[in-house]
């Protein structure tokens, strides 16, 4: 056998063992996934790797509309997750650039992508067609009060009732109540001339 096949064989043993040491931390997941459309807005961002990260030189950033939203990094030395938490995104366009470096000291890079829709808007409920209101009737003016117009003529006392019960005897003219005395007067005197004249005869 040549004196190089065992020295060959020998360094292939090393290589093979030395292998996984010399593995590379390679993204494996991520969660809002990559070019992902979302209705509802992640509050979480995570990214998982197949090897334990450096924890000084591994990290990621959140980008969005409004540029740098935050950075995140493993939370101990051979961690294989990165967690961003505590979002509350826009309506928008995101990317993720990620960096992750092994044990060995070997560095991945590399960029993901999502957006998170705008709502869609509730339709509308129509409101109930309302009937026109229609305004109160004003109120009927106050009816006048009939007033009857007042007589010309004074009314005429009634004549008082005789003691007897007849009827009541028509009220006597304003000159029959003149002449009545002075008839009367006149009748006194004719009588007393009568009277003294039959005395003068006999005497």
């Amino acid at each position: 056998m040549p004196p190089a096949i065992p020295g060959l064989a020998a360094l292939l043993l090393v290589l093979a063992l030395a292998s996984p040491a010399l593995a590379h931390a390679e993204l494996t997941l991520s969660d809002p996934a990559d070019k992902a459309v979302l209705k509802t807005p992640p509050t979480v961002v995570t990214l998982r790797f197949t090897e334990g990260l450096d924890q000084a030189k591994s990290s990621f950033k959140l980008n969005g509309p409004g540029g740098t939203i935050g950075t995140a990094r493993p939370d101990r030395q051979g961690s294989k997750v990165m967690t961003l938490d505590g979002l509350a995104l826009a309506p928008g366009a995101y990317t993720i650039a990620w960096t992750a470096a092994a044990d060995d000291g070997h560095v991945e890079r590399g960029k993901l992508s999502f957006i998170v829709s705008e709502p869609t808007p509730a339709p509308a409920t129509p409101s109930p067609t309302m009937a026109p209101t229609r305004a109160p009737a004003p109120p009927a003016p106050p009816a006048a009060a009939t007033v009857a117009p007042a007589s010309a003529t004074p009314a005429t006392s009634p004549a008082a009732s005789p003691a007897d019960g007849g009827d009541a005897a028509p009220a006597s003219a304003p000159g029959t109540d003149v002449l009545v005395p002075i008839l009367a007067g006149l009748v006194l005197v004719a009588g007393l001339g009568g009277f003294l004249f039959s005395r003068s005869r006999r005497a």
